[in-house]
């Protein structure tokens, strides 16, 4: 079988891609290791309850916001059933024992309305912190289509440290972390967090916050069948070992059970790392390849999904972010004190929803604490990691129960996943939740750009600029523009 494109890897940047190439008229396929796609998208089903590992909400779908816009051109924004969260409170974080709670607001005035009632004399700070983070984002390409005139970033903005930038503002502690929470970027590494990289991150949920009726797997599903629609081919249980090379180039994309796939480009969605471990490229120029295996990754997460009795745990619609203390926006944090922090979510099925029978209450953890367990089969990690995860269960739910008293006694079953389980399924190093970390003190080498020293490898999805969903869609456009131009895509884009 020979194709114009071959992908590696059905996560968002996978598929986004390849609807894209497949839309401008390349044959595609999409070669995916698991029986399911989605990679960080992807659901599990247990006992008739479903849940999304990865995607939990989205931001900016509002009509002529960033995301919508994206989506439009992949014709997928009419089908797709969202449900707006609390316009007044879609983030709400908490820290340590203290009673207060804080609310992120939908809406820049509004955020900033919202934020200078709960810091009243702080309005001079918050002011100057918007403003900041919408002058960012103008500057950042594809975050505003019609002044995109190339994918580069401007890397003369990219050592620009979020802590340092809110320390600046003020000296009130509690606003700076307040400002700087719920944000999904920081864990032991908060003073190296790039401040373009919060920015985006804010600003697509402060433009407008949503969740997915029935969940990540219902994207995935839209996706799946416009790429069909279009033309292209998604193959699961097919887990890419290798590459056949002649004349210093990809001929074919080899799995693992044998079977060969030709194509002129290979796209991979994988980590940049595990796809230059892959058979074939073991002599692929040294400097490149340690580069990229040294570049440090975000943490991974230990994840407890709960089932609850019925008329139990309440509807959640906003996220909850908690914080043990302070000490969580530093660059250290120590082990024995986990769970730093965590998020709780529960899903939207249905209108009028008052009961949730599920929720994901999720946590950083450095993939250190389970390594003994990653390099076996999950199926043979035995005794002392089933210890292990429900230990660390039960250490989560303790903080939890803090501030959901008695929530305990409303589960029927819980299931658990760690970042030992995140690189079963996605192949990333160290179970990382957000792939490579960016780091503001050394911008540039934290930057990873489509094309590789192989002419028709390329790379796309995460690891590229920005996580989420929004940053892994532009990421997949800037590999795509490589095709089909740059300007001539962001047209398309404009008037979809």
């Amino acid at each position: 079988m020979n194709f114009d494109f071959i992908i590696v890897g059905s996560g968002l940047g996978g598929l986004v891609s390849g609807i894209i190439l497949a839309k401008e008229g390349y044959s595609v396929c999409v070669l995916e290791k698991n029986h399911q796609a989605g990679g960080n998208l992807q659901t599990f089903t247990r006992e008739g309850h479903t849940f999304s590992t990865g995607l939990h909400y989205i931001g900016s779908m509002e009509e002529g916001q960033t995301l919508h816009r994206f989506f439009r051109y992949l014709g997928i924004t009419d089908k797709l059933n969202l449900k707006k969260m609390d316009p007044e409170g879609f983030d709400r974080i908490g820290f340590g024992e203290e009673e207060t709670g804080y609310m992120l607001a939908q809406g820049w005035e509004n955020f900033r309305e919202s934020m200078i009632r709960q810091f009243p004399v702080e309005k001079a700070a918050i002011t100057a912190y918007v403003d900041a983070v919408r002058n960012t984002i103008n500057g950042i390409p594809l975050y505003n289509l019609e002044s995109a005139g190339s994918s580069k970033l401007d890397v003369t903005t990219l050592g620009r440290c979020t802590m340092h930038f809110l320390s600046g503002l003020t000296d009130n502690k509690r606003l700076q972390h307040v400002l700087a929470g719920a944000n999904s970027v920081y864990h032991g590494a908060a003073h190296r967090t790039p401040f373009y990289v919060h920015s985006c991150i804010r600003n697509s949920f402060v433009s407008s916050a949503w969740k997915i009726t029935g969940g990540s797997g219902k994207l995935v599903e839209l996706l799946l069948e416009t790429l069909s629609a279009f033309g292209g081919q998604v193959i699961t249980d097919a887990e890419a070992s290798g590459f056949s090379i002649d004349h210093d180039k990809i001929e074919s994309v080899v799995l693992k059970d044998g079977r060969k796939f030709f194509g002129k480009t290979v796209i991979s969605n994988l980590h940049p790392a595990a796809t230059l471990k892959m058979e074939g490229l073991e002599n692929f120029r040294t400097a490149y390849r340690r580069r990229v295996e040294s570049l440090e990754n975000t943490a991974g997460f230990f994840t407890t999904y709960l089932v609850f009795k019925e008329n139990f745990f309440p509807y959640l619609d906003y996220n909850y972010f908690h914080y043990q203390g302070d000490e969580y926006f530093a660059d250290r944090l120590d082990p024995l004190n986990w769970p730093h922090t965590y998020m709780i979510y529960t899903p939207y099925s249905e209108e009028s929803q008052q009961f949730s029978r599920t929720a994901s209450i999720l946590s950083f953890m450095d993939m250190e604490q389970c390594r003994k367990w990653t390099d076996l089969p999950h199926d043979q990690r035995g005794a002392e990691y089933a210890d292990f995860k429900a230990l660390k269960a039960n250490q989560l739910l303790d903080e939890v129960e803090k501030r959901f008293p008695r929530i305990r006694e409303g589960i029927e079953q819980y299931y658990i996943s760690t970042p030992a389980t995140f690189k079963d399924f996605t192949g990333t190093p160290d179970g990382t939740g957000y792939g490579i970390l960016k780091d503001c003190h050394d911008p540039v080498r934290s930057i990873v750009i489509p094309r590789t020293k192989i002419p028709n490898l390329y790379f796309t999805g995460q690891n590229l600029n920005i996580h989420g969903v929004l940053g892994t869609t532009i990421s997949a456009v800037v590999t795509c523009s490589e095709f089909i131009g740059f300007r001539n895509l962001v047209t398309k884009i404009i008037h979809a």
